[in-house]
């Protein structure tokens, strides 16, 4: 009778066991599910909790640690995101129909090194994202923007080439194409590579502010100010495009024009100290000596000491 109460007994633990498995399951499940529907929405905190809550329930949670991780990395939390594609990767499933998603953790992780300029990382996690899905046209790319930052454009240029013949319409490519040509200092050659990339995306300033330095290189003033004032539409704040369109302006003669844009800039960033340095050269070509003085010394107070040699000659 004992013996039969026992089993019994270990019949209904495990019942109970196996229901509160399923209970968990389906809870994890429903976060799940709206972690992603939050993701989606762009509503990452919200997509966090959510993931959070599936992680409490089921800590190994593959796709929620890689989905938590993605979040994050839209809210700049590089090091979360970094910590969640590394335990994603731990607990992945390991086998090999599983490795082309495997592959795009890894892209997402060497992206994370890239932002925190781990570089070396990044290039090697871009490379163990290629071994795993050989057709991610961003880990290509993206290894490419690494090798550049490293001062490597030769070793680039296949990755994009590669990341282009993957995928033709992949803007940061193209603009990674450019950027070779830029540090090569050929200027001329990096302008119809980022014309495709604005071609294909008009959004980025980046695209702008760079095809505007290389016309600015060539000499093409009037071409490189039309994309400075392409970068202020998009970024009215971006003080930078405003101090190099007023370069572009005053090599065209326009001086007041260029010193308004300078103005513009130090209204944004008080301290900018090339804003300041550029228009005491622009005075002092106006021979306004007393206008340019005033700014090489602002220009040396803000930590220009390109400034200090023409600071000095007004005392």
């Amino acid at each position: 009778m004992r013996q039969q109460i026992s089993i019994y007994m270990k019949k209904l633990i495990g019942l109970f066991i196996l229901s509160a498995a399923l209970l968990s399951c389906s809870k994890s499940d429903d976060y799940l599910k709206k972690g992603k529907e939050a993701f989606k929405q762009k509503n990452y905190e919200l997509a966090i909790a959510n993931f959070d809550s599936v992680l409490q329930l089921t800590p190994d949670h593959a796709e929620a640690l890689a989905t938590r991780g993605s979040a994050r990395y839209n809210i700049d939390d590089y090091q979360g995101a970094i910590s969640d594609y590394t335990k994603s990767i731990e607990h992945w499933p390991k086998d090999s129909q599983n490795d082309a998603e495997l592959g795009k953790i890894y892209a997402d992780l060497a992206d994370c090194y890239f932002n925190v300029n781990l570089y070396d990382a990044a290039i090697d996690n871009y490379t163990i994202a290629i071994t795993k899905k050989n057709d991610l046209a961003v880990a290509y790319s993206g290894r490419g923007d690494a090798y550049i930052l490293k001062g490597n454009p030769e070793v680039a240029q296949p990755d994009f080439e590669k990341a282009i013949s993957l995928d033709p319409n992949l803007a940061s490519a193209h603009y990674g194409l450019g950027n070779v040509k830029f540090d090569q200092k050929d200027f001329a050659g990096a302008i119809p590579h980022y014309s495709q990339a604005i071609a294909l995306d008009p959004t980025v300033t980046k695209y702008f502010m760079d095809r505007g330095d290389s016309y600015y290189m060539t000499e093409e003033y009037a071409k490189a100010a039309d994309d400075f004032s392409s970068v202020i539409a998009l970024d009215p704040t971006n003080a930078k495009a405003y101090v190099f369109r007023g370069d572009a302006k005053d090599e065209q003669g326009l001086a007041q024009e260029a010193i308004e844009d300078y103005n513009k800039a130090l209204e944004i960033t008080p301290d900018y100290g090339l804003a300041y340095y550029n228009m005491g050269v622009t005075k002092q070509r106006l021979k306004d000596k007393a206008g340019a003085c005033d700014a090489f010394k602002k220009a040396l107070s803000a930590g220009y000491q390109e400034a200090e040699p023409f600071a000095k000659e007004c005392k």
